[in-house]
């Protein structure tokens, strides 16, 4: 199994959102929604139009994670052009009309980063440690993280997210 990891760069993000876009918007919002909420792949492929009607996303281990109000009116928008019922699947492929699979989702991913040339071990649950991280050198504390990822310990999430805890390793007291 190859190794996955979060996009780091806020660039990157931005490039692969821009790539995804052009190639096809649900492409592009099903990347964003995974880089803006905790999910698991399976529950990211599987999203129902009626997931989205809340202002708060999902409850996960008492946090609430709400989406930016950019990309709550971008798939309204969406849902509204193609005319989607609550009960319909956000996105599947228009050939078959059944969700996307990981493996499929997979596909769409590696496309846009071998497009840009991109140096990242990518897969769909990039997008999850991409949230994780970018939460992390936003502010989130890492105990919060931790408990919001599931994890058994610190050193799991700091693995997960692909960096290492900073220490301060210089006490200078003055008293």
């Amino acid at each position: 199994m190859l190794k996955v990891d979060p996009i780091k760069e806020l660039q990157a993000i931005k490039q692969i959102k821009a790539v995804l876009k052009e190639r096809d918007i649900r492409y592009y919002l099903l990347f964003t929604i995974g880089i803006n909420a905790p999910l698991k792949a399976d529950e990211l492929v599987q999203l129902k139009v009626k997931d989205i009607t809340s202002p708060v996303f999902r409850t996960i281990n008492q946090y609430k994670v709400l989406l930016p109000d950019y990309l709550l009116r971008e798939v309204h928008n969406f849902i509204d052009e193609e005319c989607l019922d609550l009960d319909d699947y956000l996105f599947c492929s228009v050939r078959t009309g059944k969700p996307y699979t990981r493996q499929q989702f997979h596909r769409i991913l590696s496309a846009a980063v071998d497009a840009l040339e991109l140096d990242i071990g990518i897969g769909i649950q990039s997008l999850k440690k991409t949230f994780a991280y970018q939460a992390y050198k936003s502010g989130m504390d890492i105990n919060d993280l931790q408990h919001l990822l599931g994890h058994q310990s610190k050193k799991m999430t700091y693995h997960f997210i692909d960096t290492v805890p900073i220490f301060n390793e210089h006490i200078n007291l003055n008293l």
